[in-house]
């Protein structure tokens, strides 16, 4: 396997003909089984795109050409100029298949088991290449869900680049292959081969610091309008004084602090796009409400470490091709030293192409998805390592200089990790101290749940009391729906929560005159309105006792129907919460055998819990 990299800058006819026609010449090319190009494309001119493509198709007919538009250096202003990058892959062997999807009308979960099922149909498999081009959407579902029944391919890649650096997904983006130019597309090399080998690194660097924030709200998936119930973009103006009212977001003044989340079990950063007069904050990669956020910062020796080690890996795996996925955030904050990460990487091999998208690509093992201010370098080798060969020449690194001036950027960023790391030891401290005095707060706690028992049985109780035909009504309730929850499987603490739910789940009948509820004969409409109101008043009232915060669940739907035809609020089905449904069951058998005052009681009817507990109409 070789690999042969060419940067076109500007790319000019000339210059590219020149270049085909030295690779048409290569013995590489000419020997090879099987070649892919990538083609990396700093111009968003479909017409123009696909012009180059067609010459090289017809320079190169061996070729098969995977492109996307990234960015290939910072842009400080002014207009983008033309810049292309060929990298292209010699194999001994066949070893890939192109795939493409179109993206536009389907769900990201369709895309997702398309690309898994194309997956599952290539012998020695080994990694999976993506570029997305699209508006934005969740990339991560679409990798999760082809992920199923291939746990042990890693995907890697980029979302395409966008016309305007500090636009969301949504921008003029494009990827490419032979046959055309393509938006809201995902292109998936497939690399597969018994003698194929492939060795990933995901490098990130970023340090946590501070508390865990919450996402509260969002007004769609991309914008997040409130973190810990506050407008977004307060947190860049609390822990890093930019005032949002009066600044435009700039990512040079955030690049240092990347959100950053461990949603899908590998920490990754999240940094908006922009923000608006409401504080909320744009992002082109798909949040969650109740997503735990953390700010970190980034300390330039902290992630060139992480770096060297990672590289070693690779010295010692001994790929003969490698392509970077980097992070322009990653060179924002390492500015004059932005080279110093693909040049370390370039030192084991000469011919490693690195891409800029609009966000990085990696998911393994379950864990990961789309990402910003990562660099994810994949190796390449086809046949065993050599047993007897030298590791490369490693890049030279600077020797740290015993009397040099630290930057105080750097000793500020220091003293912060210190700092940081004494809070967390303090709170281990406290949490092993809080284990010593678990006796006692269990003891407290038994105490704080019979206290709490004996409040709702009395408030049971009096709500009973209105009712000259119903005493003892909640009692019963929150004992048949304790034992249907006990016979469906539920856990102690949750036929407890259940059980509580069931002696207060007409505590709204409160509201409703004593006249009402014991009237023998049919009630008004009037009055049939205020019984039906019950539900809501006792979920208002239940609602405030933030301890139990599920107590309100079965007073607000006990009187829902299966059908829909119940009230507050008409649901049906599994739309109605499961507990809310057995206390209904419960609430329905009480009533049916006891005296009320408009009939007597009905023959027992046990067949009502019989046929739930063999149903659990779920």
């Amino acid at each position: 396997m070789v690999q042969k990299t060419y940067h076109l800058s500007p790319c000019t006819p000339e210059r590219l003909g020149a270049v085909l026609e030295e690779i048409a010449g290569l013995p590489a090319y000419r020997n090879a089984a099987q070649v892919l190009l990538l083609m990396l494309e700093q111009n968003w001119n479909a017409e123009a795109i696909r012009r180059k493509t067609q010459w090289i198709e017809r320079a190169l007919n061996k070729a098969e050409i995977v492109g996307i538009t990234h960015f290939d250096g910072l842009m400080t202003g002014g207009e983008i100029p033309e810049n292309t990058i060929l990298t292209l892959f010699f194999f001994d062997a066949p070893a890939f298949e192109v795939r493409r999807f179109s993206m536009a009308g389907a769900s990201e979960a369709a895309v997702g088991r398309a690309l898994g099922m194309a997956m599952a149909e290539q012998a020695y498999l080994r990694c999976v290449l993506t570029a997305f081009s699209c508006s934005p959407r969740d990339i991560g579902l679409v990798l999760e869900t082809a992920e199923r029944g291939n746990p042990d391919v890693p995907f890697f890649g980029a979302t395409a680049g966008v016309r305007n650096f500090f636009e969301n997904g949504a921008g003029l983006s494009f990827i490419f292959d032979r046959d055309g130019v393509y938006q809201d597309t995902l292109l998936a090399v497939l690399l597969r081969g018994e003698q194929l080998h492939v060795q990933a690194a995901y490098n990130y660097g970023w340090t946590p610091v501070g508390k865990t924030l919450t996402v509260t709200r969002l007004r769609d998936p991309y914008t997040v309008e409130q973190i810990d119930g506050r407008p977004a973009a307060d947190v860049y103006e609390k822990y890093l004084g930019i005032p949002w009212r009066t600044n435009s977001l700039s990512l040079f003044n955030i690049c240092e602090f990347p959100l950053t989340t461990a949603l899908h079990g590998l920490r990754m950063a999240r940094i908006p796009y922009a923000w608006d007069s409401a504080g909320n904050l744009h992002f082109a990669i798909a949040m969650h409400e109740g997503e735990s956020l953390r700010l970190t910062y980034g300390l330039p020796q902290q992630i060139f470490s992480q770096i060297h080690e990672n590289r070693d890996a690779f010295l010692a795996f001994h790929p003969e091709a490698m392509l970077l996925v980097v992070c322009m955030n990653r060179m924002i904050f390492l500015r004059e030293e932005e080279r110093r990460e693909t040049d370390a990487y370039r030192a084991v091999v000469p011919e490693a192409a690195y891409l800029h998208g609009n966000s990085e690509i990696f998911r393994y093992h379950g864990a990961g998805g789309e990402m910003h201010s990562a660099l994810v370098a994949v190796g390449f080798r086809e046949g065993a390592a050599p047993e007897e060969a030298p590791l490369p020449v490693r890049a030279e690194e600077r020797p740290v200089q015993g009397d040099r001036l630290i930057p105080l950027e750097n000793r500020l960023m220091t003293f912060i990790r210190a700092v940081t790391s004494d809070l967390e030891e303090v709170t281990e401290e406290l949490r092993q101290l809080s284990g010593h005095l678990e006796d006692e707060v269990l003891r407290k706690t038994r105490e704080n749940e019979r206290l709490s028992l004996h409040v709702v049985q009395t408030l049971a109780e009096a709500i009973d009391a209105k009712d000259n035909y119903t005493s003892g009504h909640s009692g019963r309730v929150a004992r048949y729906s304790r034992e249907i929850a006990e016979r469906a499987g539920y856990s102690k603490r949750a036929q407890h929560e259940i059980y509580m739910m069931g002696l207060l789940h007409d505590v709204g009948k409160i509201g409703v005159s004593d006249a009402v509820i014991n009237k023998p004969g049919a009630l008004t409409d009037a009055e049939f309105a205020e019984i039906r109101n019950h539900p809501v008043m006792g979920a208002k009232i239940l609602s405030r006792i933030q301890e139990m915060p599920k107590l309100e669940t079965g007073a607000h739907w006990h009187h829902e129907r299966y059908d829909g035809t119940g009230y507050p609020d008409g649901l049906a089905g599994t739309q109605i919460p499961e507990e809310a449904r057995i206390i209904a069951i419960a609430d329905a058998y009480d009533a049916m055998t006891s005296n009320r005052s408009y009939r007597r009681s009905l023959s027992q009817l046990p067949v009502c819990c019989v046929v739930y507990l063999q149903t659990r109409v779920s």
